[in-house]
């Protein structure tokens, strides 16, 4: 680079005075002045014009004619002294040049590296990075070249990239002495991707988003959101990503509705936020039944050896049911094989019509104790055992197929004339109606009249929670 270019920078004061006010302070500088022609050795300096060819007579005759009395003595030039080694000067064949390494590709919000040299090798010389948009080219970044003119610098872009990048010498990159050659800068795509979720969904079926971020971000909490009827996104639940960047959100599936969600990133900067794209689940509220075999250590507590109906001939049905709350549960009851498919239409019926049931479990959760499960509002079909209040009779549910629903807000009358259970006495009077009494036109009580179950209700002795097959 010439010396007047390196002074016209400076001179309008963008760059450090020390990086190019002499770039080679060893070095000599060649002269942009004229350089004046070198006189031969051994021609006069100058002869005058008038000097006779003759030679006078008070001159010697061994005179030469040719040799003036005023010519000096021949002068060996001495060659300039040798300079100390510097960095090269470069020249018009040897032009200044600024080199740029291929960085290596990244993820946005994640930084970019630039690496470099100065031909050169200046130390604290000003290199800046350029990006070029479809605006021009773009200020990104700024260093200065350390040993041997190398140079490190980063850009973090916040979006994905794939453009074209140089470092150039200077501040100004249409004034710069020196530009890279270019090179193509890749950012990739940070994301967060969740499932395409099905068409909708049954209640109490594990109902979940789940997906992976991309690259795998080990240990970054994502949060489930959901979209609100005025605009605003409401956190439901977060997890941490695991070790391969996968994650699993459940989505709350205990009662039918249909919602917009979205994954978004926590914990990290405003800018490195990233949000899944939006995903509508729809759930629907329905029965679901499912029929398993009985093992007699499902019924450890309700069997033993004598009983008319052994395990074999049992079956577990689980299935949904509308509790007080407004929510869907799941129940089971463990009941005859025969009488299977009766439930399930009974139970159908009951559901769709959204009739409250407090708590279906196997009485074996109440170690067997019918007094137990009745406190416990508990809906409830098998267990081998006598009748409550009655020690000398074998109780229908001993064959598996009664069924007693609801026990609270249908007590019953023992033989004894002791009403069960205690905490269900202020549902003996039938003349008000509250949530999970039975009536003759509840849905649960026709429908099981309708399978051919006698309802206890009806005995002098009533019996509000208790169906039996007539």
């Amino acid at each position: 680079m010439g010396a007047a270019a390196v002074a016209a920078i400076l001179l309008i004061g963008l760059v450090p005075t020390g990086a190019f006010a002499d770039p080679d302070p060893g070095l000599p500088v060649t002269s942009t002045t004229a350089t004046p022609v070198a006189t031969p050795p051994g021609t006069p300096a100058s002869t005058p014009a008038s000097t006779p060819a003759s030679t006078p007579a008070t001159t010697p005759a061994t005179t030469p004619a040719t040799t003036p009395a005023t010519t000096p003595a021949t002068t060996p030039v001495d060659p300039p002294a040798t300079v100390p080694s510097k960095p090269t000067r470069t020249t018009a064949a040897d032009p200044l040049s600024i080199s740029l390494d291929q960085p290596a590709t990244t993820w946005e919000d994640r930084p970019l590296t630039f690496t470099g040299k100065l031909s050169n090798g200046a130390v604290d010389w000003y290199i800046s990075l350029w990006q070029a948009l479809p605006s021009g080219w773009t200020l990104r970044s700024s260093t200065k070249s350390t040993a041997g003119g190398a140079y490190r610098m980063t850009y973090t872009p916040t979006t994905s990239i794939n453009t074209t990048f140089r470092a150039v010498i200077g501040p100004r990159f249409y004034e710069a002495p020196a530009i890279s050659p270019a090179r193509i800068g890749t950012a990739q795509d940070r994301k967060i991707v969740a499932n395409t979720p099905a068409p909708s969904y049954i209640t109490l079926t594990g109902v979940s988003v789940y997906g992976h971020t991309t690259p795998a971000e080990p240990g970054l909490e994502v949060v489930l959101q959901d979209l609100l009827g005025n605009g605003t996104w409401r956190w439901l639940t977060s997890v941490k990503v695991d070790a391969n960047g996968y994650f699993h959100l459940p989505i709350p599936d205990n009662f039918p509705h249909t919602r917009t969600i979205r994954v978004v990133s926590r914990g990290v900067p405003a800018a490195a936020v990233e949000v899944s794209a939006s995903a509508r689940y729809v759930i629907k509220a329905a029965l679901n039944p499912a029929v398993f075999a009985v093992a007699a250590s499902m019924v450890p507590k309700t069997y033993r050896a004598g009983c008319p109906v052994g395990p074999a001939s049992l079956r577990l049905l689980v299935m949904n049911y509308w509790g007080f709350d407004g929510r869907v549960h799941k129940g089971e009851l463990i009941l005859r094989d025969a009488a299977v498919q009766k439930m399930i239409t009974v139970w159908t019926a009951t559901f769709n019509a959204h009739f409250p049931i407090r708590r279906m479990q196997r009485v074996d959760v109440f170690g067997g104790s019918d007094v137990s499960s009745m406190t416990a509002d508990n809906t409830s079909a098998f267990n081998c055992r006598q009748v409550t209040g009655d020690p000398y009779s074998l109780s229908p549910h001993s064959y598996g197929t009664a069924i007693d629903v609801n026990t609270v807000e249908n007590p019953y009358l023992a033989a004894n004339n002791v009403w069960y259970p205690s905490n269900g006495l202020s549902y003996r009077t039938r003349s008000v109606a509250r949530p999970g009494m039975l009536f003759s036109s509840s849905a649960a009580t026709k429908s099981l009249i309708g399978q051919g179950y006698f309802w206890g209700a009806n005995w002098s002795k009533p019996d509000y929670q208790h169906f039996e097959p007539k």
